[in-house]
């Protein structure tokens, strides 16, 4: 069978995401090396004080707090981005300016805070632990109304994330798969009392635009949209 559609050009915009592929490009750099994340606590004691369970076992209160306007209001806001068993757990607080409003709670840990003209993006990502057999890189995007847009990359604990560097769009159905081999042996989940099969992750079953990441022999890495907030990155065989 054959794929078709490919288009090769960088610049366009892949519609489950609303940005262009450059930009997904480079948010998906920090997943092949994520950056230590150095948080900012200058101004944390003069803030509002409150209590969040996350942090009543940390020796430093501020350690795991980043200060930084979010919403271009001109009021300092708060996040709070580590420990918190059993993941690590990243928390956004709004600076009303007498306390804090939660604008955000998930688990995982900041990779990057980029601020831009009217927008702050705060990349997070919540490696796979325990039964959660998925990592997951999360978007926040935050404007200066304080409207918050979340998206969710998920994609398996086994699953390495290398990058071509020009991706493309293509269109393909097929099998969504962890790692570049046919697994197709099922299993017993003990975690969910349920059935798993081999690697797969899911299956695509319409001719459906996808961005090829990487190749490696038939075997093509690609980014997969489920829905308008959730998209799944794993491997998928081409035949030809």
């Amino acid at each position: 069978m054959r794929y078709l559609l490919t288009i090769l050009t960088i610049g366009i915009t892949f519609p489950s995401h609303g940005q262009t592929l450059t930009d997904l490009h480079n948010r998906l750099k920090y997943l092949q090396s994520p950056p230590t994340f150095k948080h900012d606590t200058t101004g944390f004691s003069a803030m509002p004080k409150f209590d969040f369970f996350c942090d009543n076992e940390n020796p430093n209160k501020s350690d795991y707090y980043h200060v930084v306007d979010l919403n271009n209001d001109g009021i300092k806001d708060l996040i709070y981005s580590g420990p918190c068993k059993p993941y690590g757990q990243t928390r956004i607080f709004f600076n009303t300016g007498k306390t804090f409003k939660k604008a955000h709670s998930y688990p995982g840990e900041i990779v990057s805070i980029e601020k831009k003209s009217s927008l702050t993006v705060i990349n997070i990502l919540k490696n796979a632990c325990c039964c959660d057999y998925y990592s997951e890189f999360i978007q926040i995007t935050i404007d200066s109304v304080s409207n918050i847009r979340k998206n969710i990359i998920a994609f398996g604990a086994d699953t390495k994330i290398k990058l071509n560097a020009r991706p493309k769009i293509v269109k393909v159905v097929g099998v969504l798969r962890t790692t570049p081999e046919l697994n197709d042996v099922t299993k017993k989940d003990s975690c969910r009392n349920q059935t798993l099969k081999g690697n797969h992750v899911t299956r695509i079953q319409k001719f459906t635009d996808i961005v090829q990441l990487n190749e490696d022999g038939s075997w093509w890495l690609v980014l997969y949209q489920q829905n308008q907030e959730r998209s799944w990155i794993g491997w998928m065989k081409m035949s030809k």
